[in-house]
């Protein structure tokens, strides 16, 4: 099946897929450019009008929000690449459930001996150096 608004002879097989990456991807950028909108409006004391129902930083996001989506959408080499990164996905084979919660154990463990091992050694020298600098002699 060809994608829709992609004008391209490659065939995407995972159209439904793409979209909603494109659009979970479109959407973090929008409330990313809406809240960086804030701090700057505020530092240069701009106010932030509603316009209809809602302020207008959140209106231009939402436009650039949309705009970049439509563009993504089109680009034949976004749809690609993503298509294929899919299909790619697909082919690993991905550990069994036992395998990972052994794999985790192992690394909360190590994480948890090094920490300790860590934190003694700062106490032991903490220790020592509240001994050599002071003594009063």
């Amino acid at each position: 099946m060809a994608f829709p608004m992609c004008k391209t002879r490659y065939v995407v097989k995972n159209t439904k897929t793409i979209a909603f990456i494109l659009l979970g991807l479109t959407w973090l950028t929008t409330v990313a450019l809406r809240g960086l909108a804030i701090p700057v409006m505020a530092r240069f004391e701009i106010g932030d009008p509603i316009v209809g129902f809602m302020s207008a930083s959140a209106m231009v996001a939402m436009v650039l929000g949309v705009s970049l989506y439509t563009a993504m959408m089109r680009n034949t080499q976004v749809v690609q690449f993503s298509d294929e990164v899919i299909e790619e996905l697909n082919k690993v084979t991905w550990p069994e459930k036992d395998e990972t919660v052994n794999s985790t154990v192992v690394v909360v463990g190590v994480t948890l001996f090094i920490a300790a091992a860590l934190g003694l050694y700062d106490y032991v020298w903490a220790e020592v150096i509240q001994v050599v600098l002071y003594t009063a002699e």
